[in-house]
């Protein structure tokens, strides 16, 4: 008995433990599983957080496009999700709130900025920069009361113009007063590679009928020998000539903020008035300064190869909306030669302010300051200046030279940069006036990189 009771102990334990198993297996089997929560992307520029499956339920939380939400659960065309806050609109939450929000505003795949296309608020939010953030504020409706044609009848000029308060706004500039880091491939766009002797051409005839065309070229510019040099990406290099802060801020690779300095005022552009045709600014940020942290050092390279630099830590930002009256002036993108606002960098050249410059530039890193080697090459024109006494008794030629500036900056023999300096006759004096382009070596092809167009004023 005593042995019976020993050998059968174990299969009761045995009967006990499978029991046991298959009873935890069943209570397992009878709990529905429940889906882990999966990342979603906001797709709206400023999207609603509801605190129930209602059109009409209380907001608890807005949020921007491509803010990760966890989704939980799916039904009647409502998610439950959570939300554990965004890094763009301040620190994370300390514990995740649940929420619910309209299913079809997320998707698996944050946007993208082709994605947001001509949304200016989604584009702002995909990709933050002071130029999308113009946008944004360009794009924001306005009240009957306050748009153009009415205020023209209506508003005095240089007087403030009040516009109504909006979270998603106060939100993008809280943003970019704190500053962020562009994405040099979203900022810098060149196109396809060229060949800049097709951007030459001299003027067919000047302004007047009966004055003789230009003279054609004495000789026909050739273009120097081009293969992989300094630059070997677009992301390596950007000219002031080219783009604007936010570009050179990117390729740079430091921080840009914008930091709003007054209120928009009504004006007219100059020699009209007295009623107001444009506002300045973009919604209520009527004038601004961009910052740079840290500090953007802008390289200047003269005709005689000499380097200099100069660092900029803050600068006005022309948002006037003025249009462009007469003068020198970049028909394009581009950014003003550093002025008082800049500080000289020890340990490179000191340039004079008669200094000819062919080019200043924004470099991921440094740029040596030894000097870098220049070669240029004068192809001769003219045209024929009419009389005008007392200045010219008798019609008299005019001679000038198409020149051709290669900058070669590592001086291994192929040039880095070119600038192809263009003169036609100024429509009153005919003097010469001149275009600039310039084009840049990246990866052994030549690509346009920003243009300067001169004009004479009265």
């Amino acid at each position: 008995m005593k042995t019976l009771l020993h050998a059968t102990q174990p299969r009761r334990v045995a009967t006990v433990a499978l029991l046991a198993a298959a009873l935890a297996g069943s209570a397992i089997a009878q709990v529905p599983a429940v889906a882990p929560a999966k990342s979603r992307y906001v797709q709206g520029s400023w999207v609603n957080l509801r605190e129930s499956t209602q059109p009409q339920a209380r907001v608890v939380a807005q949020v921007p496009a491509n803010t990760v939400l966890q989704q939980l659960t799916e039904r009647d065309g409502w998610c439950a999700v959570l939300y554990a806050g965004d890094a763009r609109l301040g620190p994370l939450l300390a514990e995740p709130l649940q929420a619910h929000i309209a299913c079809n505003l997320l998707a698996d795949q944050p946007l993208s900025l082709a994605q947001a296309g001509k949304d200016a608020a989604r584009a702002f939010w995909v990709a933050p920069s002071p130029n999308r953030l113009r946008a944004y504020g360009n794009a924001l409706p306005r009240p009957p009361a306050l748009q153009l044609p009415t205020l023209a009848k209506s508003h005095a000029h240089e007087m403030p113009v009040q516009y109504p308060t909006r979270p998603e706004w106060e939100a993008a500039k809280k943003l970019m007063r704190a500053g962020v880091l562009l994405q040099p491939e979203q900022e810098i766009d060149r196109g396809r590679p060229v060949n800049p002797l097709d951007d030459l051409k001299l003027a067919t005839r000047p302004e007047y009928d009966n004055i003789p065309a230009v003279a054609p070229l004495a000789a026909k510019p050739a273009l120097p020998a081009i293969a992989p040099s300094y630059f070997r990406s677009h992301t390596s290099v950007a000219l002031l000539h080219e783009t604007d802060a936010d570009g050179l801020a990117a390729v740079a690779g430091i921080r840009i903020s914008v930091i709003p300095t007054g209120a928009p005022v009504g004006r007219f552009n100059r020699h009209s008035g007295p009623e107001i045709e444009y506002i300045t600014g973009f919604w209520d940020v009527g004038s601004a300064d961009q910052a740079f942290a840290p500090a953007l050092t802008v390289y200047a390279i003269t005709h005689k190869g000499l380097v200099g630099a100069h660092t900029v830590r803050q600068r006005y930002w022309d948002i006037s909306n003025e249009e462009h009256y007469c003068g020198g002036h970049y028909p394009g993108r581009g950014f003003n030669d550093p002025g008082e606002e800049a500080q000289p960098v020890r340990g490179y050249a000191k340039l004079s302010d008669s200094a000819e410059v062919l080019t200043r530039l924004v470099l991921p890193g440094k740029l040596p300051p030894d000097a870098v080697k220049v070669k240029t090459r004068r192809y001769a024109t003219s045209w024929m200046q009419p009389a005008d006494p007392p200045i010219r008794d008798k019609p008299q030629r005019k001679n000038t030279a198409v020149l051709v500036h290669e900058i070669d900056v590592d001086r291994d023999g192929i040039a880095d940069i070119l600038r192809i300096d263009t003169p036609s006759p100024g429509s009153m004096s005919f003097e010469p006036i001149f275009e600039w382009r310039w084009y840049l070596n990246i990866g052994g092809q030549w690509f346009r990189a920003g243009v300067w167009v001169d004009q004479e004023c009265t």
